[in-house]
């Protein structure tokens, strides 16, 4: 029986020890990604979307090859069975969604950028369940609902009148569009086949997204190589490459596997949080009271559900 029970809590361990570390893994995940909404903003005169987009992916995939290529090598098999998947996980989550992200940094600030990602999850929500493939709780529903409200403070500033008067701009319709492609993509990350690892997915779909993007550049009006000689140009490329790529993807593709697509999407809301920090350590913004409201039931509504969450997990172990 000691035996036993030795063995059961140690399983117990590891299952709380992923639970929380797929949680810590989307939330770096987040804190990258709204580094890579500053970058792009800075870099919006500088370097075209498609050519940043198609830079960032090349750089990340390069960096990514020496520790992928035995794994992809042997699911080659799975590759070439999962090639229609592969395709559309690189035209919806990194050839698409980016492109439109940069295209949308363009017209509009990175912290409305930001602030309209934050509806990504009850898109994802909303898909999900009109597809089948969830049937949201009433805990789900309700850590959403506490969320969106945190969004739309966020959003709105706290003046819906004002923001109803003077309407979106193009770069927002750009960034909604961004977000229901956001969408698509988390849930096709669901449909991940067992034997296909994360990183092998990822770094197949890069190399279809890159495929996918050089026509456009060769049509397109890519940036002239001598825009791109710049330090700041350089060394903001350099962090979206790495950062907002490379491991922020990995770190998204895990979290996603552990907790599936609807509860992933909502630490998506943590990156107007996260922009407001970077917007203050590095441009010197000070966050409104009413920032600060919507972070808080941003951060609650996650903590809701969550917090529910890990009490399931422990209830049904202890079942076992």
């Amino acid at each position: 029986m000691t035996i036993v029970a030795s063995m059961v809590s140690a399983e117990r361990g590891k299952a709380h020890a992923a639970f929380r570390s797929a949680a810590l893994a989307l939330a770096l995940a987040a804190l990258f990604w709204s580094g890579n909404f500053v970058a792009g903003r800075a870099l919006g005169g500088h370097v075209d979307p498609v050519t940043l987009n198609f830079l960032r992916w090349l750089i990340a995939l390069t960096l990514m090859a020496p520790f992928v290529w035995r794994s992809t090598a042997a699911s080659l098999p799975v590759l070439r069975r999962e090639w229609r998947f592969i395709l559309a996980l690189g035209a919806t989550g990194i050839a698409s969604f980016h492109t439109l992200v940069y295209l949308a940094l363009q017209s509009t600030t990175a912290t409305s950028a930001l602030l309209m990602l934050s509806l990504a999850p009850i898109v994802t929500l909303l898909a999900s369940a009109a597809i089948g493939l969830e049937h949201p709780t009433n805990r789900q529903i309700g850590g959403a609902l506490i969320s969106i409200v945190g969004a739309g403070v966020l959003i709105t500033r706290g003046n819906l009148t004002g923001i109803l008067s003077r309407g979106f701009n193009v770069g927002d319709l750009w960034m909604l569009l961004a977000v229901v492609i956001w969408a698509a993509y988390s849930l096709l990350l669901r449909r991940r086949p067992a034997d296909l690892p994360s990183p092998v997915a990822l770094a197949a779909s890069i190399a279809a997204a890159l495929a996918m993007m050089v026509p456009v550049l060769i049509l397109g009006a890519p940036t002239p190589v001598a825009a791109l000689g710049s330090f700041p140009v350089l060394l903001s490329i350099a962090y979206i490459a790495i950062f907002a790529s490379a491991i922020a993807f990995l770190f998204w593709t895990y979290g996603v596997s552990w907790l599936g697509p609807t509860r992933a999407g909502r630490f998506v809301n943590l990156m107007p949080i996260f922009g407001a920090g970077l917007a203050f350590s590095v441009l010197g913004e000070v966050p409104t009271l009413e920032q600060v409201a919507g972070a808080a039931l941003v951060l609650s509504g996650i903590a809701f559900v969550e917090g529910r969450a890990r009490e399931h997990v422990e209830r049904q172990l202890k079942r076992e």
